[in-house]
């Protein structure tokens, strides 16, 4: 199945991702008029290896953003004083000649910050994005900053290429300035090379196998483009335990760690049934384990619990999640972990889920032991009764493995049912 979330959850991460950051977010994404239009787009990944540094691995690679549209990419960024946020705006041309004047400058969610990359200069935030996943689960690449300007040519022929103007003195290396500005033109390219700060995924605690990575450049779709269905790129590579490792395919689009999942329809079902937005642009972080906070959200929503009326636990202030959190308090199917703690970090058990889904859905008591597994466990009633209501035929035909812990895809499975 191939599936790509609504583009509403897009903008609802976007808007999440700034919120965090305490950016302004425009009441509206501006559409383009008559002007020069950019249009975003990767060249495929590139240079692909592992480093070892201070015991940890890290898979590095070149990326490289480009601009194929009819008009230059460029941001201006301002602000009133040095303790404001540099926030950038979008700056549009009727013609791709050096001398124009911008015809038109629009507010973005986007902002700028000084160095944190060893660069020590400006970079704008969540210009492009780097994810990796498969098996072992969903991984972000390192870097999150990017100062962008002409470093390649790409598309020399495309109409109104006009050679280089962007370079790197325009990100500025003074911490203390009022504004600045950074672009691509037209049929250039900026590159990152697998050497530089950040440029990697950290692969430590990852598990040798097959992963697909991605990159993808306006990932929330902050900026107004031409076309929105050519900004990424990515390869299928695969590593082991050693120091090598192998591009086994690669492509231009893009690609989520979704279609291919035997959980794909009961995540459609959860986005849209407003239930998750995913965990990144176009990724559910499908075989990442659900931690309790999350699954608190996910219930809170799937059942539209009214809001709390009061703040239960000590442990959980300053969790995206405490409102939901709180909510399934009063509702009666959590009692948190320990006394005033919800541990919302910790991830959540098929046994745990078991317990949450009777109490959520009040299934009555089985009448049968349904897996040979579970004996032990405190959550046996409960395992035997989410079995009786078809929401679990377990992981073999005969156990549960009530110790394993529930993967986001298999949530998306067991909400699914449930709301069926």
């Amino acid at each position: 199945m191939r599936f790509r979330p609504p583009r509403i959850a897009r903008i609802a991460l976007g808007i999440a991702v700034a919120s965090a950051g305490l950016w302004v977010v425009p009441a509206e994404r501006v559409q383009a008029g008559d002007e020069l239009v950019p249009d975003l787009a990767m060249a495929p990944l590139s240079e692909f290896r592992i480093e070892r540094v201070n015991g940890r691995r890290l898979l590095r690679f070149t990326a490289m953003m480009v601009n194929v549209g009819t008009g230059h990419f460029e941001l201006r960024g301002s602000r009133a004083t040095t303790s404001d946020p540099m926030r950038m705006s979008q700056v549009f041309f009727d013609t791709t000649a050096r001398n124009a004047m911008p015809v038109r400058q629009s507010p973005t969610v986007a902002v700028a910050s000084y160095a944190g990359d060893g660069h020590d200069h400006w970079h704008v935030n969540e210009m492009m994005r780097y994810d990796m996943w498969g098996a072992g689960g969903t991984f972000r690449g390192a870097k999150v900053g990017f100062c962008f300007l002409d470093s390649d040519p790409w598309a020399t022929s495309l109409p109104g290429y006009n050679g280089p103007f962007y370079r790197s003195s325009m990100c500025s290396t003074n911490r203390a300035i009022l504004s600045n500005r950074m672009g691509i033109s037209v049929g250039w390219g900026d590159e990152y090379k697998q050497y530089l700060a950040w440029q990697w995924v950290d692969i430590t605690e990852v598990p040798p196998g097959t992963y697909y990575v991605r990159a993808s450049v306006d990932p929330y779709g902050w900026f107004t483009e031409s076309n929105e269905s050519n900004q990424c790129a990515w390869a299928r590579v695969r590593f082991g335990s050693s120091g090598s490792v192998v591009v086994e395919s690669s492509g231009r689009t893009c690609i989520n760690d979704i279609s291919g999942s035997t959980f794909a329809n009961d995540i459609a079902w959860a986005y849209e049934a407003g239930i998750t937005v995913g965990c990144a642009p176009n990724l559910f972080c499908t075989s990442n384990a659900v931690t309790r906070e999350q699954m608190a959200s996910f219930l809170a929503r799937s059942l539209a619990l009214p809001p709390a009326a009061a703040d239960h636990f000590a442990d959980d202030a300053g969790s995206i999640h405490e409102a939901d959190i709180n909510r399934l308090f009063e509702a009666g199917i959590t009692g948190g972990c320990a006394e005033g703690r919800f541990c919302g970090r910790a991830a959540v058990t098929r046994e745990q889920m078991a317990s949450f889904l009777v109490r959520a859905y009040g299934y009555p008591a089985a009448d049968r032991d349904a897996f040979v597994d579970d004996g032990a466990s405190i959550h046996e009633a409960a395992i035997n009764a989410v079995a009786a209501a078809g929401i679990t035929a377990g992981c073999t035909s005969s156990t549960f493995c009530p110790r394993d812990p529930v993967t986001r895809g298999q949530m998306a499975a067991f909400l699914h049912r449930a709301d069926n």
